[in-house]
């Protein structure tokens, strides 16, 4: 019996790019104090954070396998005088191909609260009819891209032979040929590639 058996698994490789820009809003504090009477006077804070996550997984396999079992091609030709028998084994041909795919797993930066920020605004003291304001705006924003891709060629040759057995020219007896199974086995499981995105 022969057994082939390949496993294969990622070839390639995983490429992971994280650019992360301010990932966490700074604290803040602003202050207006002190201005004139009838004076404007204003601030505008913005805060933006921005998380970009890529990741790209490929896998390439190229199979290619022969198998070959042979229990025939026996002779027993030209005897004399006695019995002849030719009783071959089994032959077994098995081929087992599995590849299995590669995986990404990414978290997730500016998620789950890591954004929060604070902010201390402080107005005093300003002079008679001034009008005073603080704005505050905070922007975030996350994209996450994971592509996966698998490619699988297999070339399999796989055979099984019993047959082929002479018992020619014998005299004076009894000519037997048995021959035992042949059997062939080819199996090919791909599994899929797989993507887990983490909070």
């Amino acid at each position: 019996m022969m057994v082939k058996k390949i496993t294969a698994g990622v070839v390639g490789g995983l490429f992971l790019t994280s650019l992360i820009a301010a990932s966490a809003f700074a604290d803040t504090t602003s202050e207006i104090s002190g201005n004139g009477a009838g004076s404007i006077n204003s601030i505008y804070i913005k805060n933006k954070s921005n998380c970009d996550v890529s990741q790209k997984n490929k896998t390439t396999v190229l199979t290619e396998v022969v198998s070959k079992a042979n229990s025939g091609g026996n002779n027993a030709n030209g005897n004399t005088g006695g019995d002849v028998t030719i009783d071959t084994g089994n032959a077994s041909s098995e081929v087992l191909v599995s590849v299995e795919g590669g995986s990404n797993e990414a978290t997730d930066p500016c998620c789950c609260g890591s954004n929060d920020s604070s902010h201390e605004a402080l107005i005093s003291g300003n002079g008679r009819h001034s009008i005073n304001s603080v704005t505050l705006k905070n922007k975030k924003s996350s994209e996450i891209k994971q592509k996966n891709k698998t490619e699988v060629l297999t070339a399999i040759l796989s055979k099984a032979k019993t047959g082929k057995n002479r018992a020619n020219y014998n005299t004076d007896g009894s000519v037997e040929v048995k021959t035992g199974d042949a059997d062939s086995l080819v199996d090919v499981s791909v599994s899929s590639s797989s993507n887990t995105l983490n909070p």
